[in-house]
């Protein structure tokens, strides 16, 4: 190879490359209209990809790994799971999505995302391979089963004592599910979402995400509505694993050291927190113990609260204190039950004789009347500005180019929200923006500090939560926690 054509194999080119392999919007509206069709397709594609790039099925098996699947808190809890593990002395991989600013944050060692020379070495390699041996012109994986397959080798060259696997989308033809060793399974709470690709039922939705349940394997959940434990519990007979249902709350608990969030009131924190617990307390019993744990444990460790203390996961109920009398709230809350989660929190943490302010976004089929309608049954605001996922006009970072959502189709919905807005708020204080920087130079000469402090939600979106961080050059918040007020 050409030293010029190694020097183009760099992260930039590698984020454009990986850019490629994203459906458009169009394609997107095809499967969609297809549906279950394919569904198979995608752990097929994955299987064969694998294998292109020298990780047959037996070589996956090998990998120590639990998988996550659920609708609500999966990513906070993976990093729940990963951080109590790498408190207990693990050397852990962890795999999620979506990110907020840059892709490596999509596959993390040891808590961190991984360099960006790292992620341009397991890139190109994989890349470079799999172009070579393309059958056909559009013989590449699409855009998450490439990340999925990179996070995969990576893991597997790093040899991690245990990685904690996030599913995409669904579960049961998800890309992730091609993993068919995972002792330990977790589902988080269940809800209506993708109800275009997953289904219109709660039955469906259960079905989908136990579709990674492994035989043999220990399933840990949350308490359900009765017709998904339903589903789960079929599941887990069908392939004789053993389902376990967490505590509800912390307080059921015998505790080495009480963690700080013990005094949070939103009992999804808990739930998530629980859940946590008890599947990074099973696998780290398996290492130990040949014999099966029967019951649910209760007593917690000090290394163990140790974990969920310094457990940090961005854009999730997340206080940022910014410029002079501003302090940003970001939630990427995207369904009716979380953005409750979400309302409530901002709620009771933001100060009632601040201004409060309200940045929103959706993106796919979102019901964005219903999430703005939880909003307001929860708290009330002074305004609120409807802008899509960009942070400047002109340039947009390469990481976060998003060619399933055009521009026009977001700002359209934005349109749509702000009519929704001001017809519910009677006329008063609802702004379209093209821009996040936009959005913040209106805040600043309407609302600027002569006029009081500004509590400002931003939520709807994890992509604008991402956004939000690029355009006021807040980026370490994606990596790093935040001093809260």
């Amino acid at each position: 190879m050409h030293a010029s054509a190694v020097a183009e194999q760099n992260y930039e080119n590698a984020i454009s490359s990986l850019n490629s392999l994203q459906s458009n919007f169009s394609v997107l509206q095809t499967s969609v209209l297809r549906k279950h069709k394919d569904d198979c397709k995608h752990i097929n594609d994955t299987i064969k990809y694998l294998d292109r790039v020298g990780i047959s099925l037996a070589r996956l098996d090998t990998l120590p790994a639990i998988h996550v699947s659920g609708t609500k808190g999966k990513g906070s809890t993976c990093a729940m799971i990963e951080s109590i593990l790498r408190s207990n002395g693990y050397r852990t991989g962890f795999f999620s999505s979506p990110h907020l600013v840059s892709v490596t944050e999509r596959v993390r060692l040891n808590g961190m995302p991984i360099s960006t020379d790292k992620f341009s070495a397991h890139f190109w390699k994989i890349y470079n391979q799999l172009n070579a041996t393309q059958e056909h012109n559009v013989d590449m994986p699409s855009y998450f089963c490439f990340l999925t397959i990179l996070a995969f080798d990576i893991f597997l060259r790093e040899a991690v004592d245990v990685c904690v696997i996030e599913v995409g989308i669904g579960g049961r033809y998800d890309c992730t599910n091609v993993l068919r060793k995972a002792n330990t399974v977790g589902i988080t709470s269940l809800g209506l979402e993708h109800t275009k690709l997953l289904g219109n039922t709660m039955e469906e939705i259960a079905w989908q995400k136990a579709g990674i349940i492994k035989a043999g394997s220990d399933v840990f959940t949350v308490p359900q509505p009765a017709q998904c434990i339903e589903v789960i519990e079929r599941e887990c007979r069908q392939l004789k694993a053993t389902l376990h249902i967490v505590p509800p709350t912390l307080h059921e608990y015998c505790w080495a050291k009480q963690p700080s969030l013990m005094e949070d009131t939103c009992s999804i924190v808990g739930m998530n927190t629980s859940l946590a617990i008890q599947i990074a307390t099973n696998w780290i019993h398996k290492q130990h113990s040949k014999t099966a744990q029967n019951t649910v444990p209760l007593f917690v460790t000090e290394r163990t609260t140790h974990g969920i203390d310094t457990c940090f996961w961005p854009g999730r109920l997340q206080r940022i204190s910014y410029d002079s009398g501003k302090t940003l709230y970001l939630d990427g809350a995207h369904t009716v039950e979380s953005m409750e989660v979400c309302a409530r929190w901002f709620n009771a943490k933001s100060n009632c004789d601040h201004k409060r302010l309200l940045i929103f976004n959706t993106t796919g089929d979102r019901d964005s009347f219903k999430l703005l309608s939880t909003l307001l049954s929860v708290t009330k605001f002074d305004a609120a500005f409807f802008v899509p996922n960009i942070a400047f006009r002109g340039t947009t970072r390469a990481d976060a180019i998003n060619h399933n959502f055009p521009l026009e189709n977001q700002m359209q919905r934005c349109r749509e929200n702000c009519v929704y807005w001001t017809e519910t708020m009677q006329n008063m204080n609802g702004f379209v923006h093209e821009t996040i920087e936009s959005v913040f130079t209106q805040i600043d000469k309407d609302f600027n500090r002569e006029l009081g402090d500004s509590d400002i939600l931003i939520t709807g979106s994890v992509h604008l939560i991402g956004a939000v961080l690029t355009a006021l050059k807040l980026e370490r918040y994606a990596h790093t926690s935040s001093p809260a007020k």
